[in-house]
């Protein structure tokens, strides 16, 4: 499933661009190369990878999937903050550790059992992660998180 979501991931990059920027496609595909929208190409695979292969949506793994999506900016900052600037190679090289990370989370905890409150709290999350990539595509705030660099 990991080499999935990294194909995946890595086409979904250009679909926005492949559709002559369609505006219903950008809600879901990067639409330019901010942080922010590079998030998207873990978040839409792994739960692609999730649906297709897990045939549920089980707390594990979306947390997984935000983990994941959240270590890419997490990831990016700290080695840009360290080097003074950005490099391609580690951009990918983010990206696949993010998916990895995802994935690995998901299969450690596998077998865990959590409460009820605790499942519900990472569905309510997912989902809000989802709606403020829909809301903030085209209407992001003021941060340097959806700045193009």
């Amino acid at each position: 499933m990991y080499v999935i979501a990294v194909v995946l991931g890595t086409v979904f990059h250009f679909v926005y661009g492949f559709t002559g920027e369609n505006r219903i496609v950008g809600y879901f595909f990067p639409i330019n190369e901010s942080t922010w929208e590079h998030m998207k190409l873990v978040y839409l695979p792994m739960l692609l990878c999730t649906v297709l292969f897990v045939k549920r949506a089980d707390d594990k793994w979306l947390l997984g999937n935000l983990i994941g999506t959240w270590l890419i900016p997490v990831m990016f900052y700290t080695y840009k903050g360290i080097l003074g600037f950005g490099v391609m190679a580690i951009d990918i090289l983010n990206f696949y550790i993010a998916v990895l990370a995802a994935f690995r989370f998901a299969y450690h905890f596998m077998d865990a059992v959590w409460s009820k409150a605790a499942g519900v709290l990472i569905k309510i999350l997912f989902i809000a992660q989802g709606i403020m990539f829909i809301v903030f595509t085209y209407h992001p705030l003021g941060l340097g998180i959806f700045a193009e660099p």
